[in-house]
């Protein structure tokens, strides 16, 4: 079975697990190593998935991201970048800003959104999976994982992405291990820069929506909570969030979406006919973030659906509200999120 990895240049040694014989890019040019019973010295930037149907680009070394999620048969990347995106390793410290260095593709959050010093613990912008280099694991054609030792709460995380043996499907797995005694209180937090167009829509089970800060928002102009996809303007006009409009209309918006009566949300793509949909188990990820950007902020087009285990973005606040995650002492935990992409004949 062979698994594609991208080499970008010799490094400290690394052990590595890998099973089988894997083809491996340095740069422009192919290069094949035998990785059975070797240590190998090489920094790995990116381990290509693929079942035929679907193709995946995971970056070890920038937070375990995902950077692309491709539909072979319809050529459609789902995940959004920046322009002038280079997909290229970089080095960052914990505690540096996320949006100045957000570079779009899928990032997961933890154990925090909002920084500071919480229960006694400086925590980073945005945490700190995002922003450092995972472990690789394992990488095989259809399945990778990865590890990383958080420096900020005493914690081992572990994510795992597995593609289906032939669908348009695929789940990653996030495990914590709490190494102390103490109760941990955290946020998870998934992160997918969706790409957009015109004319797609949000789509939600039965849920309720408020914006996450009235000041953000360009759409919603009441802080009420309404049924989504609906809510108010400032001038009580009532309006909704589910339609992707232009670039060109600069708008904003970011609301948690609560209460939901299933664990899933989607957007449709009307050009393609085809859904891109996360199906989550309510009892772990009980929210889900919608963040929408149509030439705003930062000059981005780009939405992000994001189910998460709390509200609100501080950590603090969602403890003593009891709306956010805890990690017992020495306690275990994972969290699951299939990833599927539908024919639109196929919702439901």
């Amino acid at each position: 079975m062979l698994v594609r990895l991208y080499i970008v240049r010799p490094m400290r040694k690394q052990n590595a697990s890998m099973k089988s014989n894997f083809n491996a890019r340095l740069l422009n040019e192919i290069i094949y190593l035998s990785m059975i019973g070797t240590t190998v010295a090489w920094l790995v930037v990116m381990v290509e998935l693929s079942n035929g149907r679907i193709k995946i680009a995971v970056r070890p070394g920038l937070g375990g991201r995902i950077d692309d999620i491709i539909d072979i048969e319809k050529n459609k990347n789902w995940l959004w970048h920046p322009d002038g995106y280079q997909s290229l390793p970089r080095r960052l410290a914990i505690g540096e800003n996320f949006n100045e260095n957000w570079q779009g593709g899928w990032d997961d959050i933890f154990p925090n959104d909002a920084s500071g010093s919480v229960f006694g613990r400086e925590l980073s912008d945005h945490g700190e999976l995002w922003s450092q280099s995972w472990s690789l694991v394992l990488a095989e054609q259809t399945k990778c994982v990865m590890e990383y030792s958080c420096q900020t709460v005493p914690v081992i995380a572990r994510k795992s992405i597995k593609l289906s043996d032939a669908g348009k499907t695929f789940e990653i797995n996030y495990a914590f291990h709490n190494l102390s005694g103490e109760f941990i209180p955290f946020l998870l937090k998934l992160h997918p820069a969706i790409r957009i167009e015109a004319g797609d829509k949000i789509m939600m089970p039965e849920s309720y929506i408020e914006p996450v800060a009235l000041g953000f928002s360009t759409i919603i102009g009441k802080n009420i909570k309404t049924k989504f996809p609906f809510a108010f303007a400032a001038d009580g006009t009532p309006v909704s969030i589910n339609n992707v409009p232009e670039k060109e209309a600069m708008k904003q918006e970011f609301v948690y979406a609560t209460d939901l009566s299933n664990g899933w949300c989607a957007l449709r793509n009307d050009r393609t006919k085809s859904i891109f949909r996360l199906d989550f188990d309510l009892n772990e990820l009980p929210y889900v973030w919608i963040f929408q950007s149509f030439g705003s902020w930062r000059d981005h087009y780009v939405l992000m659906l994001e189910p998460c285990t709390t509200v609100p973005y501080d950590l603090e606040v969602a403890h003593r509200q009891g709306t956010c995650a805890l990690l017992g002492p020495l306690e275990s935990r994972s969290i699951a999120v299939k990833v599927s992409i539908l024919d639109q004949n196929t919702e439901g």
